[in-house]
C-alpha cells in the first residue's frame, strides 16, 4: 500500500480537491452515468445494481404458497419441485418481477430459501413493495461454479454450472456475502440463483475476469471526477460503517463497509462543521465516507 501522507501534505491535497470539485458537486446524483472501463461490458458490469430485501414480521398474506426459481412455472422448483413457503408468518420480499412476487424466507437448520411466488397466488399478498428493475447483462463462464438459492455463508448449492455456460448477469447481492444473482440453464431447465462474485471466472468480450476485483474500477466518477486516491477503513474488520447518499450524519444509507476494506477515493468536501467526507466508490455504488472514520492515500 502507498505511504499515507503526512497531515500538512494532506491538509493541501484536501484544499484543492474541494477548489476543484466544488462545482461538481452541486446537484450532482449517484451513479449517473456508467464509468470508462475496458469495454461497454465491464462498464455495464461495474454499475449492477444492488438489491436487497425487506423484512414483513407479520406476514404478508394467509396460506402457503408455491416458490419457483425464476419468475415462470416452467423453471426450476426446488424441493423435488415441491419448494413453498407460508406467508403468514415472518418473511422478506424484494419485489415484484412481471406480477410475480420475490421472497426469501427460512427452511430449517436457520438456511433460507430465495424464489418466486406465482401471480396468482402473489395477488393475495400485501407486500408494499416496488417493481424490481434487474439488469441483463451475457456473459460465459470460464470455470465450473456452484449456484445456491441461499445467498448466506451457510449457502448448499442446487446445482453446478459448468465451464462455458452462459449466464445472464441480473444484479448483485452484498448484504450477506459477495454475490451475482443471475439467470442461466440448469440441465436444460431455466433457472436462477447466487454465484460467487468473488470465485467466478468470467469470460467478457474475449477477456477472462477472475473475480469481481479484476473488473478494475472507474477512471470518471458520475461528478466527472478522476480518482484521486484510495482511503482505508479504520478499525477491525468485524467493524461495520456507513457511506452515505449525500455528506453527512443525517442522509441515506447506500453501503456499509468494514475496518481495513479499501476504496478509490474520487474527490473531498468539508462541511461547516469542519469535517471531511471523501466521495467513493464501493463496488458500483458511489457515497460518501467521514474523513474521521478513514486514512487517505493520495496518487503519485
Amino acid at each position: 500500500m502507498k505511504k499515507i501522507m503526512n497531515g500538512r501534505k494532506l491538509a493541501a491535497v484536501l484544499s484543492a480537491l474541494i477548489l476543484m470539485f466544488t462545482g461538481a458537486f452541486a446537484g450532482a446524483e449517484s451513479g449517473a452515468d456508467l464509468p470508462a472501463a475496458k469495454s461497454e461490458t465491464v462498464a455495464s458490469l461495474l454499475q449492477v445494481l444492488d438489491f436487497k430485501f425487506f423484512v414483513r414480521e407479520e406476514g404478508i398474506g394467509k396460506g402457503t404458497c408455491p416458490v419457483y426459481t425464476a419468475p415462470s412455472e416452467e423453471s426450476l422448483r426446488l424441493a423435488d419441485g415441491m419448494a413453498k413457503c407460508s406467508v403468514e408468518g415472518e418473511i422478506s420480499v424484494a419485489g415484484y418481477v412481471d406480477g410475480w412476487l420475490m421472497v426469501r424466507y427460512e427452511i430449517k437448520d436457520k438456511k433460507v430459501r430465495v424464489g418466486y411466488i406465482p401471480p396468482r397466488y402473489a395477488r393475495g399478498c400485501v407486500a408494499k413493495v416496488s417493481k424490481i428493475e434487474f439488469g441483463a447483462i451475457p456473459v460465459q463462464l470460464d470455470e465450473e461454479i456452484t449456484i445456491t438459492d441461499n445467498p448466506r455463508s451457510n449457502s448448499t448449492p442446487f446445482g453446478t454450472l459448468p465451464r462455458g455456460a452462459e449466464i445472464t448477469i441480473l444484479g448483485k447481492y452484498t448484504y450477506t456475502g459477495n454475490w451475482w444473482y443471475v439467470e442461466t440453464r440448469l440441465d436444460g431447465t431455466l433457472t436462477r440463483g447466487f454465484v460467487n462474485r468473488s470465485e467466478a471466472a468470467i469470460l467478457v468480450d474475449g477477456e477472462v475476469y477472475h473475480g469481481n476485483g479484476e473488473l478494475g474500477t472507474p477512471v470518471v466518477s458520475p461528478l466527472d471526477t478522476e480518482q484521486t486516491g484510495t482511503i482505508t477503513v479504520k478499525g477491525s474488520e468485524d467493524d461495520a460503517m456507513i457511506v452515505r447518499r449525500e455528506p453527512g450524519t443525517d442522509n441515506a444509507m447506500v453501503a456499509r463497509v468494514y475496518g481495513g476494506e479499501s476504496f478509490p477515493c474520487y474527490g473531498a468536501q468539508t462541511l461547516a462543521n469542519g469535517r471531511i467526507w471523501f466521495y467513493i466508490w464501493v463496488d458500483g455504488v458511489w457515497g460518501w465516507f467521514a474523513g474521521g472514520n478513514s486514512t487517505f492515500t493520495g496518487n503519485e
